[in-house]
């Protein structure tokens, strides 16, 4: 119910200023200005740029202020917001928290309350993984202690072959480090099918990074620093070590509550990002969320996910009505000349869904042959047979963006491989070929699936 003069004020805390967690007190304030907002964070910072930590470890990114989107005075003086930063929740229960910081124990008496804590990282349980110059990187104070580590380093073990890893790889080649990317599984990238993976191995084995994919951690050796990884084929001396292992909901305060959780061990949700406690929202990488590819709940920690359910919980918390819809699971990265994509299901995870997936491949220059510039990209289209649905996309090499992000926009509306071939994209030759990948891999796809 929306706020009426005369009527008392609500007190909301938020627990995590991350992206879900400030977009949803600002939203807060914006809509109901006389609400006490009152946000906890572990962390000396809020609303930081968390992807940008393997490009501060390269070098690309000076300082670690680069990677703070706003300081906390903006929040604390231009929008009223109450913030304690270096404070970490100790104590929750219904209508009360309590909180730990520099200046002591805060205690709170909430009416709602938002727990946007993210995600933690995944730490394997090895022997050694506790020694000094092993680092896991989640938040920007482990970028810096990170950065210390590697000052003096030359040769450096990457453990964890997914989209932070890779940058990692790349950034530590960037400064001339010496780097090896270790994989348990058969190859890089799990989120990608494992033959469009090989052309991201190429690229890194071509730039210097000695890959042991299919190869699991087993020991970190050294006295009191580590000195050398061990696996199942052999010992590789290093200097340091960056765990990039993966992340996984950071649900110690839902589970305080009593609060249900998900298959993927996210706190369940509902589409207004109600927690299955009165006055108890979550959002952000502790949340579950909708696939919509596959019509069920499921859990993807991304950074634009996380911005969109806190406008989506901090609206709803203010009185507001409105359902966040669900994703597709769109992402891209770098790795040293090659782009990469991909947005959907790979082939593999379509086939675990229950689908009957065809799989196409092309590779398409991305101008026509007589203007200057551009390349090769290869797309993989993951289609279902009975249905003609798209289910998912892969992109490696160049001008990968707007392929995704076109193919991202047909996921979410459900369309079909007919839908894409005939949709309206573009076309000059400074940019594309008058045949786009995307219609060259539709146009193979429906061959397939006649």
């Amino acid at each position: 119910m929306p706020w009426r003069e005369g009527m008392a004020a609500e007190t909301i805390v938020v627990v995590g200023g991350g992206p879900a967690g400030m977009t949803a007190a600002s939203r807060i304030k914006r809509l109901r200005p006389e609400a006490r907002v009152v946000v906890f964070e572990k962390s000396r910072y809020v609303s930081y740029a968390a992807c940008g930590i393997p490009y501060y470890l390269g070098g690309m990114v000076e300082s670690i202020e680069k990677l703070v989107h706003y300081p906390v005075s903006v929040f604390r003086e231009k929008r009223g917001i109450e913030v304690y930063t270096e404070t970490e929740a100790v104590s929750l229960e219904p209508g009360r928290i309590a909180a730990r910081g520099p200046r002591g124990e805060y205690t709170v008496e909430w009416d709602k309350l938002l727990l946007a804590t993210g995600a933690r990282p995944v730490v394997p349980p090895i022997p050694g993984v506790d020694l000094e110059g092993v680092a896991t990187l989640r938040v920007l104070e482990d970028a810096e202690r990170a950065r210390r580590l590697l000052e003096g380093a030359r040769r450096v073990a990457v453990v964890g072959g997914g989209y932070i890893g890779l940058e990692v790889a790349e950034n530590l080649r960037r400064r001339g480090l010496e780097v090896l990317l270790f994989e348990m599984l058969p190859h890089v990238m799990p989120s990608l099918d494992g033959d469009m993976a090989t052309h991201i191995e190429a690229e890194l084995r071509r730039n210097g990074v000695e890959l042991h994919t299919g190869e699991p951690v087993r020991e970190l050796r050294g006295r009191e620093r580590v000195e050398a990884v061990v696996t199942d084929k052999g010992s590789y001396p290093v200097d340091a070590v960056i765990l990039a292992v993966g992340v996984k909901p950071d649900t110690r305060l839902a589970e305080m509550l009593g609060l249900e959780l998900g298959a993927r061990g996210a706190v369940r949700v509902d589409p207004r990002l109600r927690t299955s406690m009165e006055g108890v929202y979550a959002a952000g990488d502790v949340a579950e969320t909708f696939n919509r590819v596959t019509g069920k709940p499921d859990w993807i920690p991304l950074a634009t996910t996380a911005n969109k359910m806190g406008y989506v919980a901090g609206t709803n918390m203010a009185g507001g009505d409105i359902e966040f819809p669900g994703v597709v699971g769109t992402a891209v990265t770098k790795v040293f000349g090659l782009e990469i994509g991909r947005t959907g299901l790979s082939e593999t995870q379509a086939e675990r869904e229950g689908f009957e997936p065809v799989g196409v491949h092309v590779a398409v220059k991305t101008r026509p042959g007589y203007y200057p510039g551009g390349g090769v990209l290869r797309l993989k289209l993951v289609a279902d047979r009975p249905t003609g649905r798209v289910l998912g996309v892969q992109a490696v090499g160049v001008d990968v963006l707007a392929r995704i992000d076109a193919a991202a926009a047909l996921l979410y509306h459900g369309g079909t491989v007919k839908d894409l071939f005939f949709t309206d994209l573009a076309y000059a030759p400074p940019f594309a070929p008058v045949w786009d990948p995307l219609v060259v891999a539709a146009r193979v796809a429906m061959k397939k699936i006649r």
